[in-house]
């Protein structure tokens, strides 16, 4: 506060100055110019003689300049009000966002000076996306314990009944053990990825694939599961040479193959790719349900599930399609959804064309 009454005095001794100064120019000017007058133009010293200053001109002149000094300290205070106030709840925001106030918001945004408007609403912005960090920052604490203590649970009960004696040192057992260990890793990868999206941790293998190849591999690991399953597929799959890092193109269509033997019904399935003029995609259809409108802005967060989904598979933790936005993302281009009109979920895998 103590900087904030400085810079309220600052305000105040420089537009008092400056009405000091106007006045004694206005002063000076005149009594030069009438001096001009009296000693340089024809009859002006006569003129000079029988006018003099009276004592209602100097009367006049401190009434003047006690108007203009009012006028200048009245327009002092209200300009640095109109300063000051915002900046001052700029800083006692400041304050209680540092002291963990994440609610704290600056008011007088609405001042008439532009500048200090941008000031206090970049501040109230910084402010929100602040606040939704921290939340999501605790809801992904929360829901990281939560996906990490179940196959940790296992593991530690089955080596305990090991230990104790309980359960007998058998092949099952330490398949099932590899199994829950597998999964932690698949969890640990996932999370990885999801936050090294875009960053310099996480890099690409990148090499010059043919797209069919691809998306042949990763469609041949789930044939045994649609046949069992009876999916109707349709495939329009062509020879299309690209830069990619194939292993991740095939870890999304993993999580798209795998979503759609879960989630869809009916039970059918298209895969096409294609290039357009900017790059390659690879799009996966089902017939539906689909995804309601109001979450599908949710579909790539981690952690985030429709009751749908929930409901089917209850034992999933929501981080498979936000893996596959990471990725996306660290080709450079993209992965979205639209719903059909006849409800069908569309998949578009999309990254701009490149050289190695």
């Amino acid at each position: 506060m103590n900087k904030d009454a400085i810079l309220s005095r600052q305000i105040l001794t420089y537009m008092l100055s400056l009405t000091f100064i106007i006045i004694g120019i206005s002063i000076l000017g005149s009594y030069l110019f009438y001096s001009f007058l009296i000693d340089y133009l024809p009859g002006g010293a006569i003129a000079g003689n029988e006018e003099s200053m009276t004592l209602l001109d100097w009367l006049w002149i401190l009434i003047v300049s006690i108007i203009s000094l009012v006028v200048s300290l009245f327009f002092a205070v209200k300009l640095s009000g109109r300063i000051l106030n915002p900046l001052n709840a700029v800083a006692y925001s400041l304050k209680q966002i540092s002291q963990g106030n994440l609610d704290a918001r600056a008011s007088g945004g609405s001042s008439q000076l532009g500048e200090v408007n941008n000031l206090v609403n970049d501040f109230n912005e910084m402010a929100e996306k602040l606040q939704t960090l921290d939340i999501q920052r605790n809801l992904w604490n929360a829901a990281i314990a939560h996906e990490l203590r179940t196959p940790v649970t296992i593991l530690r009960g089955r080596l305990q009944g090991l230990v104790d004696g309980v359960f007998a040192p058998e092949p099952a057992l330490f398949r099932n053990l590899l199994k829950q260990t597998e999964g932690l890793t698949n969890l640990i990868e996932d999370l990885r990825v999801v936050s090294s999206s875009g960053g310099a941790g996480y890099t690409l293998m990148l090499s010059e694939v043919d797209l069919k190849v691809i998306i042949t591999n990763a469609l041949e690991n789930f044939l045994p599961e649609f046949q069992a399953k009876e999916f109707i597929l349709t495939t329009d799959i062509k020879h299309q040479h690209c830069i990619c890092d194939p292993l991740r193109i095939i870890q999304c269509l993993t999580v798209l193959f795998d979503n759609a033997l879960k989630y869809s019904s009916p039970k059918a399935l298209s895969i096409k790719n294609g290039m357009s003029a900017s790059g390659n995609f690879i799009i996966v259809q089902d017939k539906g349900p689909g995804i309601p409108e109001e979450f599908q802005r949710f579909l790539f967060q981690p952690f985030q599930r429709e009751e749908y989904a929930k409901n089917n598979n209850p034992d999933g933790c929501g981080l498979g399609l936000s893996v596959v936005k990471a990725i996306m993302h660290a080709h450079g281009g993209s992965a979205s959804y639209h719903l059909t009109r006849e409800n069908h979920s569309v998949f578009k895998l999309f990254w701009p064309a490149r050289q190695l």
